[in-house]
């Protein structure tokens, strides 16, 4: 075999990939996603629900208790029929209908918040899927270059231009890179199966050119100041509040009210009517109520303290996940232009050196795994990136950089 032939061998089949089975832009299947699990996907539909329930409830606040009857038949054969109706006193009603309300806002903000988390996890279930198939097909790639050098190693051998322990070398590569190969597609499958768990079967993302990092991280901390977890412990501190109201409201009387019709033993018809209230302010009954408010105000305060943590910690969290970003930004940038250009340029050089008998197959083997580690290298940074990207949207509350003018 001539080197020019066993040089051309050797380069054929590098950039070749399997048929892809038309896959759709990264962020446009990811939106979409996220889209139909918030209608279709059981924790959507619970999240929904959730909020339904509180707000079928603010109903019940306005509601009396239901009127009593009585019949009563005496030995002396009278017959007494009366009915009594409780009114809730001053304020009782209007407070339970605080408590709902707060309750229904707290529902919102906790629903939004599931909705939050669970964009995150499609997009990171996406990314990761992604890096996943990323790494397969490079190992494919490495494969079919591996199988193409031994082939061509093997009939050099026959004709006297390569030695047995060259040939049996690129076998082992190729046995070697076959085995990483078939395990990374185990990965990939157990990453589709993760990813498919959240959006149904579909065609997983393509990644085109990364979108540079588009957010300014002082407005991005602004949105994650008022993002929906701490927004719904906020709501769960003014209910606690208006639990507190409620409390204090019940030392107010209720009031009942009745009415009697009867049958006296002389067959004579005869009438009355009621009134009472309760008494729920006396000392010996009161100190239930004072307590109870007082054990709500202190888990309103309590709350509130919990929501001040949190707001902190999702600013550290912005501070965390930016700087995450962009540091995997500049790794990609740099093995996008420099690392994996020039790692190319002397692959190249060595497999043509190595053609023409003047460079070792060891080498050239050598400086293939150089590469095949900067491009695992490059998918696992431009993953990052992506995750980064996504957990700090996630962080602010966000569903885009450009909302909110984070862009």
């Amino acid at each position: 075999m001539s080197s020019l032939n066993l040089a051309a061998a050797m380069v054929v089949g590098l950039f070749a990939a399997p048929p892809d089975s038309a896959p759709v832009a990264a962020e446009t299947q990811i939106r979409r996603w996220i889209q139909d699990a918030m209608e279709r996907h059981p924790e959507g539909q619970s999240a929904g629900l959730q909020t339904q329930a509180a707000r079928s409830e603010i109903g019940a606040a306005t509601a009396w208790m239901p009127p009593e009857t009585q019949l009563l038949y005496k030995s002396d054969k009278t017959v007494d029929l009366s009915m009594t109706q409780m009114i809730p006193g001053f304020g009782k009603t209007g407070s339970q209908t605080k408590i709902r309300e707060a309750k229904l806002d707290m529902a919102r903000s906790d629903s939004a918040d599931r909705m939050r988390k669970l964009a995150l996890a499609i997009r990171e279930t996406a990314w990761m899927e992604w890096m996943a198939l990323e790494k397969c097909r490079i190992l494919v790639q490495q494969e079919s270059l591996a199988i193409r050098l031994s082939e061509s190693v093997r009939r050099a051998q026959s004709q006297g231009m390569s030695t047995a322990s060259e040939a049996w070398l690129a076998q082992a590569k190729a046995r070697q890179i076959r085995l990483e190969s078939e395990k990374a597609k185990s990965e990939a499958a157990a990453a589709t199966a993760m990813r498919e768990a959240w959006t149904g079967p579909g065609t997983n993302i393509a990644a085109s050119a990364p979108s540079s990092p588009d957010w300014t991280d002082s407005v991005v901390a602004v949105s994650a100041a008022t993002r929906s977890d701490i927004t719904a412990m906020e709501r769960d501190a003014a209910m606690q509040m208006a639990m507190a109201e409620s409390m204090r409201a019940s030392l107010h009387p209720d009031y009942m009210v009745g009415a009697m019709v009867m049958r006296m033993s002389n067959g004579m018809p005869g009438w009355g009517v009621m009134a009472g209230l309760t008494l729920p302010f006396v000392p010996w009954a009161s100190g239930m109520a004072n307590g109870e408010a007082a054990g709500a105000d202190s888990r309103s305060r309590s709350t509130q303290s919990r929501a001040q943590s949190m707001r902190r910690m999702a600013l550290a969290e912005v501070v965390d996940h930016s700087n995450k970003a962009r540091t995997a930004w500049l790794a990609l940038r740099e093995l996008d232009s420099l690392i994996l250009p020039g790692q190319e340029n002397a692959i190249a050089d060595a497999r043509s050196r190595y053609a023409q008998g003047r460079e070792m197959l060891s080498m050239v083997l050598s400086m293939q795994d150089m590469e095949l580690m900067a491009r695992m290298e490059r998918s696992m940074r431009r993953g990052e990136y992506e995750l980064e990207r996504a957990r700090l949207l996630a962080a602010a509350g966000l569903e885009s950089f450009g909302q909110a003018g984070a862009r």
